[in-house]
């Protein structure tokens, strides 16, 4: 049924005379004011918790100690933060690596300058030797002296201080190789001399994930901290009279303590002590070392100790 204008106009005319009309839409104030009054109160609340827990998770906390670990998945983890046995190779290139002494290969070389692709073979072989047996063997790594392999030296190339430093060793009773193993990647070049010698050029890098021998290090439940140490060595090798001469020589090893006693094995820096040799390097504005950079070559000398942009 339709209505006609004059009722309608009537009926407004009606409700705005109506007393209790002033009086209903006050009531309709006062509840919608109420209304955004507590939706602001609680979004203060809210905001308001949401500080104090970002506070007390990034502000009052330093930013290797993880907040909230359980919530994300550790390939997300900033890289702050400590690297577990989980993931012992989070964020570092050397993930991709060959494990241990696959990553040492040695071609078949082409015969050159009168030597035969088996004595040059056998060159190389005792290289790539050299480099397994002081780099990525267990009994070395736990402190074992790699005789044999250091045998394949004349001793009258290579003085002590650079024969000790060719050796990588760690303190068994302060930490052990995590499960994953080592990762290892370089190259090895060579070429014959005008004297018929062969000349080996050698540039390796070994990545070490350790874990602290003492339990109680837990960064979650059931994963240890993992610590690495990187190790890179460049030197060159000439073979005479069935012996490898040692000429240049260059070593550098990155997250390692500098400041431990010198007593011939590395001690790896773990989150905290990560983050604070970083700390102290950009304070005294240290040129970060790029382990990755294939290209670089490394100041001549042995156990030269950097702070890395990365492990």
């Amino acid at each position: 049924m339709s209505v006609e204008p004059r009722d309608y106009v009537a009926r407004l005319r009606a409700q705005a005379d109506d007393p209790g009309r002033e009086e209903a839409l006050r009531r309709d104030r006062r509840v919608r004011r109420l209304k955004i009054a507590l939706a602001a109160g609680a979004g203060v609340l809210l905001l308001g918790g949401f500080g104090f827990w970002l506070a007390d998770s990034t502000g009052e906390r330093p930013p290797y100690e993880p907040y909230g670990a359980k919530v994300l998945h550790e390939e997300v983890w900033p890289l702050e933060w400590p690297y577990t046995v989980d993931m012992p190779f989070r964020s570092s290139p050397a993930s991709g690596w060959a494990e241990g002494a696959d990553g040492i290969y040695v071609a078949p070389p082409m015969p050159s300058g009168g030597l035969s692709e088996k004595d040059m073979t056998a060159v190389l072989e005792d290289v790539r030797t050299l480099l397994v047996e002081t780099n990525v063997s267990e009994d070395t790594l736990a402190g074992a002296e790699p005789t044999a392999a250091l045998a394949l030296l004349d001793p009258r190339g290579a003085d002590e201080a650079v024969r000790k430093d060719m050796v990588t060793r760690f303190d068994p009773k302060e930490v052990y190789l995590d499960g994953s193993g080592i990762r290892t990647r370089g190259a090895m070049t060579y070429r014959v001399s005008a004297a018929g010698e062969m000349v080996v050029h050698v540039d390796y890098a070994f990545v070490y994930p350790l874990v602290r021998a003492e339990e109680g290090h837990e960064v979650v439940p059931g994963a240890p901290e993992v610590a690495r140490i990187a190790v890179r060595r460049q030197f060159t090798v000439t073979s005479r009279g069935g012996k490898l001469v040692l000429g240049a020589y260059a070593s550098e090893v990155a997250n390692h303590d500098c400041a431990a006693p010198k007593d011939g094995r590395l001690h790896p820096l773990f989150a905290e002590g990560r983050w604070k040799a970083g700390q102290a390097a950009e304070g005294a504005r240290v040129t970060l070392a790029d382990l990755y950079d294939e290209k670089r070559v490394l100041p001549s000398g042995p156990g030269h100790c950097v702070t890395p942009t990365g492990t």
